[in-house]
């Protein structure tokens, strides 16, 4: 019998803040974490705005040794683990160390830091090179660390599968404590906001704004242009069910399901993409042994990218039917942003409170409605609604599609 897998901590660091009530209660007040970006120089550019953290103090979560020599990332990540593992009351003195694992997604990780030293490679005779120089500008770094500060050794594992990267980390948590390989598992994403990526999502047409009209982040709107960047880290704690009775932790949901289909990118027509996009969701239900009327919430990828968005919503109605126009759907990019690897974490971070609150968040920035979006869009106003099965839709643009079915915990 498989075992039964829930989560018991949850840490944010986010656009909307950096602690999870400080994410939660903006996302239901509907406020927005997206401005201007400063810590770039866009002088030359179209696109303006970005969902950068502003108010991190990670001092305060692990101390200021060796601080200085921590890539932004790093202290995203460690920052939101700390915050996790103090929420689930998880012990940091290495008891649990070898049945306790930790497994991140990113979709490009410390990207620019590590192109960055290269060039200092090249340019530089590199025997000059200080070697903290080098200490955090891998991809796996970010995950190395945390490992290391917080004695987790049963496991380390870095998930890169482009926008689904912190879903499939998820996922892969959750298969692993089905399976008995570890009793807790450090699970969710990271991303830092960097020239390099804004470059490449820029040049790749993705953005919003790059058409000339507004700039904003409107999931489902009829006027959507493209996406607004954002970084943060999203972390939960998954664990094993007994394991977790046993030490009387706090519950707030379980994990049941968990689906991934690969289409193999644009080249495809859009009705293989829409089926594809469909067979994730339909794969984590089974694997939930959910039905498909029993759903009460859809936590949408729609990030305002005009042709994802609409697949997606062809996806939710080939498999729901007519009851695609009753299961709730909200989008919580329209106040975050796209923060590509790490979204499905902050998406099923929100799902976990709403599950927990009986509340919806609604989606922002949508003024016009599009005909072709025939959803239930919680829109102008939260929706109170109790939850007992909900759905995690991620997309990534050249062809990966997760999704992640979680539940209510009942006994």
């Amino acid at each position: 019998m498989k075992k039964r897998v829930v989560i018991t901590g949850i840490g944010v660091v986010s656009p909307l803040g950096c602690t999870k009530e400080a994410f939660w209660n903006n996302l239901i007040e509907g406020k927005s974490g997206i401005a201007p970006m400063t810590s770039l120089d866009l002088t030359p550019y179209k696109c303006k705005l970005g969902g950068e953290v502003r108010d991190l103090k990670p001092e305060v979560h692990l101390g200021s040794k060796g601080l200085k020599y921590l890539n932004k990332g790093t202290r995203f990540l460690g920052s939101a683990s700390k915050m996790a593992l103090d929420d689930a009351n998880i012990p940091q003195d290495g008891s649990l160390s070898n049945r306790m694992g930790i497994v991140i997604g990113s979709s490009l990780g410390n990207f620019s830091e590590t192109t960055d030293y290269f060039y200092e490679i090249i340019r530089n005779n590199p025997s000059e090179l200080s070697p903290m120089l080098s200490y955090d500008v891998a991809l796996n770094s970010s995950i190395n660390y945390v490992s290391v500060i917080f004695k987790i050794k049963g496991l380390a594992r870095t998930i890169s599968s482009g926008f689904t990267s912190s879903t499939d980390a998820i996922g892969d948590a959750y298969k692993m404590i089905q399976r008995g390989i570890a009793d807790v598992i450090v699970a969710g994403g990271v991303e830092q906001i960097s020239i390099d990526l804004y470059l490449i999502f820029y040049l790749r047409g993705l953005l919003s704004g790059l058409d000339s009209t507004r700039e904003a982040s409107a999931p489902f709107d009829k006027g959507r242009n493209g996406f607004i960047m954002a970084e943060g880290s999203y972390v939960v704690i998954l664990e094993e069910l007994q394991h977790a009775l046993d030490r009387g932790a706090h519950i707030y949901a379980e994990i049941k399901g968990f689906g991934n289909t690969f289409v193999g990118g644009k080249k495809h027509p859009a009705d293989e993409r829409i089926r594809r996009a469909g067979k994730a969701i339909h794969d984590a239900l089974e694997d939930a042994v959910t039905k498909r009327e029993d759903v009460d919430f859809i936590s949408a990828n729609a990030n305002g990218c005009k042709i994802q968005d609409a697949v997606e919503t062809k996806a939710i109605q080939s498999l729901f039917g007519a009851s695609s126009n009753h299961v709730a759907v909200s989008a919580i990019k329209s106040n975050v942003g796209e923060s590509y690897g790490t979204s499905g974490a902050a998406q099923l971070i929100s799902t976990t409170m709403s599950i927990n609150t009986g509340q919806i968040p609604h989606i922002i920035n949508h003024n016009n409605k599009d005909p072709e979006i025939n959803l239930n869009l919680i829109l102008e106003n939260p929706l109170k609604k109790e939850i007992q099965n909900a759905i995690i839709n991620n997309m990534d643009y050249d062809g990966n599609n997760s999704c992640i079915i979680i539940s209510k915990f009942n006994k």
